[in-house]
């Protein structure tokens, strides 16, 4: 789906028309990689993690331990840049502990159509769906009562009371 939308896509089982040594693909192809989606599953989850038994899904474990090391590296570089990918009939709860399932952003596909895909789409072509609104113009400048001003506080004041005209430069309350 992702190819026909005009992606240039690196699929693992496109390759598997040789024998491979996975864990070499993998380090060969990921590093170089715009995105890498990672299709989860609940049996992505437990391996991506480690929890699983070690000799089950053996090239989930060691993919997985590919992109920790990845996000180790360079937090800032691959946070987003690995897409943590829910098919339809998956659930949150199977996305790996190390790909944070509930503070950092995944897509969940509704289907697997154009519409479907829609939003994984808008952040690999960087168009996100909902773009911020065009700037406002400023507000006119506030009118400025005339004479002094005086303001009076009547009892107990807990905290910290700042009352300033004009400030200039830089101003830190603690």
């Amino acid at each position: 789906m992702l190819a026909t939308a005009g992606l240039d896509v690196v699929f693992d089982l496109w390759s598997a028309s040789a024998r491979q040594d996975w864990y070499s693909w993998a380090i060969r192809e990921a590093p170089g990689a715009d995105y890498v989606l990672v299709v989860v599953s609940e049996q992505y989850g437990a391996s991506g993690d480690g929890l699983g038994p070690s000799a089950a899904n053996r090239g989930v474990q060691s993919e997985a331990a590919l992109l920790r090391e990845l996000l180790y590296s360079d937090r800032k570089k691959w946070l987003p840049r690995i897409l943590p990918v829910l098919l339809p009939g998956h659930d949150i709860a199977d996305i790996p502990l190390f790909l944070q399932l509930n503070t950092v952003s995944h897509y969940e596909l509704t289907s697997l159509t154009a519409e479907g895909v829609a939003e994984l789409l808008e952040v690999i072509r960087r168009r996100p769906g909902d773009p911020a609104p065009e700037a406002r113009p400023a507000f006119p400048p506030r009118a400025r009562p005339q004479g002094r001003v005086v303001n009076q506080i009547n009892g107990t004041v807990n905290g910290k009371v700042v009352q300033a005209e004009t400030i200039e430069g830089d101003v830190n309350f603690f």
